[in-house]
């Protein structure tokens, strides 16, 4: 829980996750199944790619994020079963 909460504690990758989430829910999305490239992802958020694809390592090392990389290219998705679990622990406190 500790990675989680500090892998959403910058705000930068905050937005990574709205990006993310407008994609699953059909907006923006660049393949089918809601997944979103990092070319996406910085046409949308003005930061590097660089800086961009360093904050989707620490989501994804939190379990925020899944990766599938096909060819040369990698597509990230929000993986919501973190999320859920942070969700139901600040629902008890």
């Amino acid at each position: 829980m500790k990675q989680l909460f500090k892998a959403l504690a910058n705000p930068a990758r905050v937005e990574i996750l709205k990006v993310l989430s407008a994609a699953q829910n059909g907006q923006g999305a660049n393949v089918s199944n809601g997944e979103t490239s990092v070319n996406i992802i910085v046409d949308k958020i003005s930061l590097s790619p660089s800086t961009i694809s360093h904050h989707l390592n620490v989501l994804k090392k939190a379990g925020v994020v899944h990766a599938r990389k096909e060819r040369q290219w990698i597509f990230y998705s929000i993986n919501r079963e973190p999320l859920d679990k942070m969700r139901e622990f600040l629902a008890e406190l």
